[in-house]
């Protein structure tokens, strides 16, 4: 008898991050959310498990997943060429989005003899409702395929996504599963049903707020294209720009693309004709810039935020943008996804890892094989993560 494994795959903007749960144990994975067609025939490996290729079979395509996709093309591309595929609010209408959805769930089936999986996907606020079902009919029924990881040679991966075992949700009901449910798809804060919850998922891409009350979903609002850490990104590129024709004698400067400035926002420095310049103030204030303007847009659209029980803050970018918010909003309604046992990224993931847990009639037995692929990361979670939200106060209510 197949035994299930309970799996959350949550591809964003920047990565695909899945929470599985195997048995006793959760595991997460993370895999940069890049594909990109082989067109340079024989390639040198090493023997990294990140460095990932697929194909449906032997003499088809291969597609570069991943690190290894990133290492192929240069850099530029990232953020340019394949802008459409990777990067547009319909990413998951493309080919390369279900080549992520088999690599990433397939590895984690991996090791995992006779398991069936049950999914939970999501999908971005402003998808949501006009492509759920276009998704599912795309990702329900058979998956074979073969991948190769470092220097390993090809293997054949095989899984069938059964219609009662795939259920699609929006991004940011993912995070309010993540804190509403404990480990075992139980019930844990049942006033995130009662009262009226407004969920901002941050992305790098996309900002997404999801306002509900009970069970109703009263507002959709994404701020893709103006409101994000990518919007940091573009503001520091001209910022440096403009910083390197002040300090240049000949008034030339240097141009700073996007995807040059992760090793400057991580170091705060940027070196020019030899000198190494402490940035790390310019870089500050086009965080404080980008993530003031974003809680001011919030503060707006959710009319000062007077009716509003709870605001849960969640996704990689709320880590950067979280003290605008506790300045506008202050720390009463806030909740911080962060804070409970999981990196903020993989919050969605491990939500919909619940979810998934929460629709399914059986629990998983801890005789299950353990997973064994090499780039899955066990991780545990403490019982102090798992709380009940305080009560607020009536003025608060």
């Amino acid at each position: 008898m197949s035994e299930p494994i309970y799996i959350g795959n949550d591809q964003g903007y920047y990565g695909t991050k899945v929470v599985s749960r195997v048995g006793d144990k959760f595991l997460k994975m993370f895999i940069r959310n890049m594909v990109v067609p082989n067109r340079v025939g024989e390639i040198t490996y090493n023997n990294d498990p990140h460095n990932i290729m697929y194909r449906e079979r032997e003499g088809d395509q291969e597609w570069f997943i991943g690190k290894l996709a990133i290492d192929q093309s240069s850099d530029d591309e990232l953020f340019d060429s394949h802008e459409r595929r990777l990067f547009s609010p319909t990413w998951f209408r493309e080919e390369e989005y279900l080549h992520m959805f088999r690599v990433s769930t397939g590895l984690m089936l991996q090791g995992s003899d006779h398991s069936e999986p049950v999914v939970s996907v999501a999908l971005p606020t402003d998808s949501y409702i006009d492509y759920k079902e276009e998704l599912k009919r795309r990702l329900i029924g058979k998956h074979s395929f073969e991948i190769k990881q470092g220097n390993l040679p090809y293997r054949k991966i095989e899984f069938e996504i059964k219609h009662e075992n795939l259920y699609v949700i929006s991004q940011p009901m993912a995070t309010l599963f993540h804190i509403a449910l404990d480990r075992e798809g139980q019930l844990l804060n049942e006033d995130l049903f009662i009262q009226k919850v407004s969920i901002n998922d941050l992305g790098f891409g996309t900002s997404d707020v999801e306002t509900l009350h009970g069970e109703t979903i009263i507002k959709r609002q994404s701020f893709t294209s103006r409101h994000a850490m990518l919007n940091v990104y573009h503001l520091l590129s001209k910022r440096l720009t403009e910083f390197s024709r002040e300090v240049d004698p000949e008034k030339q400067g240097k141009e700073y693309p996007i995807w040059s400035l992760n090793r400057v926002i991580r170091s705060g420095e940027i070196s020019f004709k030899g000198k190494v310049y402490d940035v790390s103030e310019i870089v500050k204030g086009c965080i404080q810039e980008i993530g003031t303007s974003l809680v001011e847009e919030v503060w707006n659209r959710l009319d000062y935020a007077d009716d509003i029980t709870y605001i849960i803050l969640t996704g990689g970018s709320s880590i950067p943008f979280k003290a605008y918010y506790r300045e506008q909003f202050g720390d009463d309604k806030l909740i911080f996804a962060e804070d409970y046992g999981i990196d903020a990224q993989f919050a969605n993931a491990f939500g919909l890892c619940k979810f998934t847990q929460s629709k399914s009639k059986t629990v998983p037995v801890k005789s299950q094989k353990e997973v064994t692929t090499t780039i899955q990361e066990e991780f545990s979670v403490p019982r102090s993560a798992e709380k009940r939200v305080s009560q607020r106060t009536e003025q608060n209510q």
